[in-house]
């Protein structure tokens, strides 16, 4: 359908799993896609698979937590394409080793996650507002996760980071309106993420642990980044240009409710 012909996109953490999906998705919807990730490996790679399929892509190099470095990203994006119609937020991450308290974060740890989970919002739409202003609108979509509202144990800093990014999101939606820009989010549950793999084989027992969580799960499997990939394609399209200051949750069922026979 080429549903985003000729627009112009940066999507935060592309370099692998939910990013890269949107990428490259983004990319077969005639969309040009500029792919920031501090992983240069990573980001080319998507570059390599978007322009393989016909796609039009460049990759810049980037930590979202350093203003400096989300500068040089925005000024690259319109040098090369004149402006920017579409922010997907989708860089984040969070402790692996389910330590994320008060108590074990140290100072560094703790702002750590709070700057790659929300400040990075702040470094991004600070930029890019005021040229989707210029243009007349535009479309941000912050990746948020479940966390923000169903918090799972050991996540005080990554959890406390993403109900702020969800405020955000419904503050900017109010504030922004008026210029054209729709604010929405997306709220993965269990997502079949390279970052998501590494996590789990923390456990003692890696697939006993993610057979546990899949029980928990309505629709009985994890999401593929794909399926995250479709929702953020649609927020981004004219077929949601009503949309905005929403929350959409993309987990199977995993936050509708107790689920009696999960272990």
């Amino acid at each position: 359908m080429r549903r985003l012909e000729g627009k112009i996109a940066i999507i935060t953490g592309s370099g692998s799993g939910i990013g890269r999906a949107t990428a490259t998705l983004f990319a077969t919807e005639g969309c040009k896609i500029v792919v920031a990730d501090f992983d240069s490996k990573g980001g080319e790679e998507t570059v390599k698979n978007i322009k393989d399929n016909g796609g039009d892509a460049i990759f810049v190099k980037t930590d979202v937590t350093k203003n400096d470095e989300v500068k040089m990203l925005v000024d690259r994006a319109v040098e090369r394409y004149g402006r920017i119609d579409i922010l997907h937020n989708n860089a984040g991450g969070w402790k692996r080793e389910f330590s994320d308290t008060v108590i074990d974060d140290d100072e560094a740890e703790w702002n750590r996650l709070i700057d790659l989970n929300l400040k990075s919002l702040y470094n991004t739409t600070k930029l890019i507002v005021p040229i989707m202003i210029k243009n007349g609108g535009g479309c941000i979509i912050n990746t948020i996760t479940m966390n923000a509202t169903v918090v799972t144990p050991t996540t005080q800093a990554y959890s406390a980071a993403k109900a702020g990014a969800l405020n955000l999101t419904k503050s900017q939606c109010i504030d922004f309106g008026k210029y054209g820009i729709r604010v929405n989010g997306i709220s993965p549950g269990e997502v079949l993420t390279p970052q998501w793999i590494r996590t789990i084989n923390t456990a003692p027992d890696p697939e006993k642990a993610k057979q546990s969580i899949i029980k928990k799960i309505p629709l009985g499997r994890l999401a593929e980044a794909e399926d995250v990939a479709y929702t953020a394609l649609w927020l981004a399209s004219d077929e949601a240009k009503y949309i905005s200051g929403v929350v959409i949750p993309v987990d199977g069922g995993l936050t509708a409710g107790y689920t009696p026979y999960a272990e």
